[in-house]
């Protein structure tokens, strides 16, 4: 697995600190290139708070000038290893993340969530899932969402990664990217298959038979029977993982590995970060 560029689109707020703290994390570890990304016309509810919502048209877009300020200040806080450059852009958030993530071509994208909805009813994060060219990091605006190290310190565990699973080609390929992840850092894979009805033991050896020999002594494995949504929460409940890795699908995100409001419901209320992984990701 390589990441060499990761994008990290900002809104100033304080979930943007978050989200800049794990985007580091990935900079040091993979030795990637930083780009800290402001959009001044298009501030949504997808990727600010209700307050900055309002101030956005009260006193129109922020002007370039404070945008650059902002970003400069970000920048010079920024560990000396961290290899960084920012850009600013006007427009639609969705269209214009994703065109910068195409461009450049980021690696990965690192994007905070507060949760709200655009005036359709899909969030800004929903947009960029559904049509990304590379893995997106997503983090919630949660205040009981501790501090998610990749590398945890000398006295700490493992972190723990949950990895749901359908089987699929596009769940498979999730299955491969957190496998090349534990392969570099030091994870706890719990890979889960929730089947509707008993009768699926056959399952429980094919999870096991996803992780190669070298990783099984750090990856358990969940075989739920009943509805998804429902065993995916005992799940999490039960591991309280630091992070989910889980598969896309391009432009039909929410109809291929679960059914939409599973999809949704992971995405806006998983309590740790959730890695997405579309289909074409290098591995």
């Amino acid at each position: 697995m390589t990441i060499k560029i990761v994008l990290c689109p900002i809104d100033f707020s304080e979930l943007a600190e978050r989200e800049l703290g794990l985007a580091v994390q990935i900079c040091e570890i993979f030795q990637a290139r930083l780009v800290l990304h402001h959009n001044l016309s298009a501030i949504s509810p997808g990727l600010s708070k209700a307050w900055e919502w309002d101030q956005s048209h009260q006193h129109d877009e922020r002007s370039a000038a404070d945008a650059e300020q902002r970003l400069a200040q970000l920048m010079r806080q920024l560990p000396a290893t961290v290899h960084a450059e920012a850009a600013i852009t006007h427009g639609p958030v969705a269209a214009v993340v994703l065109a910068l993530a195409e461009k450049l071509p980021a690696d990965l994208l690192v994007l905070g969530t507060h949760g709200w909805s655009s005036v359709d009813h899909a969030s800004v994060t929903e947009r960029i899932l559904e049509r990304t060219p590379c893995p997106v990091l997503t983090i919630r605006d949660v205040e009981a969402l501790h501090v998610f190290r990749l590398r945890p310190g000398p006295e700490q565990a493992p972190a723990r990664v949950v990895v749901p699973t359908d089987f699929s080609p596009a769940a498979a390929r999730a299955v491969s990217y957190a496998i090349e992840l534990a392969r570099q850092l030091p994870l706890e894979l719990h890979l889960v298959h929730v089947s509707p009805r008993p009768g699926a033991d056959e399952a429980l050896e094919t999870l096991a038979s996803l992780v190669p020999p070298d990783l099984q002594h750090r990856a358990q494995y969940h075989l739920r029977i009943g509805q998804t949504l429902e065993e995916l929460d005992a799940v999490v409940h039960l591991v309280r993982p630091g992070l989910i890795v889980m598969g896309t699908h391009a432009r039909d995100f929410w109809r291929r590995i679960f059914t939409r409001d599973v999809a949704r419901r992971i995405l806006h209320d998983a309590s740790c970060p959730v890695w997405f992984v579309p289909p074409a990701a290098a591995v």
